[in-house]
């Protein structure tokens, strides 16, 4: 049987407009990038966080075992190339400080998210939701000036291509995470 995802991937471009979805930004001020901003938009209806986010079985007592691996969840691609997610480059630890949500002034690291502190929130009509991906050096350094794509494959969620372009407007921005 064959599904037409057309509806889905004009929802996605919504969610994620080309060219206004994607930053390198600089934490530390230093006019290097530090991490990617991924900026999604809710334009489909204000809705409210459930009292447990279910992935699979990705828990956070998964993500504090010692033996935690990323790559039995998800891969991620820049440009088509594998980003390298062995358990030496990303752990529970690692993760904890790397990936960060930020809404309505507030941030939340992955067991936040797993852990429920997100519970009850609601994410309104035209609200935004910056995800944030600090990456190590050599991969940041591979985002220039022009067009790139970045692709989340997971077997426990739906795969995500985002392309955008790069450039004045969304290059090295200084941004300060809430406090």
């Amino acid at each position: 049987m064959n599904i037409d995802l057309s509806a889905f991937k004009v929802l996605i471009k919504k969610i994620f407009p080309p060219n206004k979805c994607v930053y390198t930004i600089d934490l530390n001020d230093n006019g290097q990038s530090d991490a990617i901003l991924i900026r999604a938009v809710n334009v489909v209806l204000p809705f409210e966080i459930p009292e447990q986010i279910d992935i699979e079985n990705l828990t956070d007592e998964n993500i504090r075992q010692d033996d935690f691996n990323a790559v039995d969840y998800f891969q991620i691609y820049l440009d088509g190339e594998k980003i390298d997610l062995s358990g030496e480059i990303i752990n529970k630890d690692v993760i904890q400080e790397r990936f960060l949500l930020v809404h309505s002034g507030e941030s939340f690291t992955l067991m936040d998210l797993l852990e429920g502190k997100l519970k009850g929130r609601t994410i309104g009509l035209g609200d935004t939701i910056d995800i944030i991906l600090q990456m190590d050096k050599e991969y940041l350094d591979r985002l220039t000036e022009g067009k790139h794509s970045f692709t989340l494959e997971s077997e426990v969620l739906p795969s995500l291509t985002v392309n955008f372009s790069l450039s004045k407007n969304n290059f090295k921005l200084k941004y300060e995470l809430p406090s």
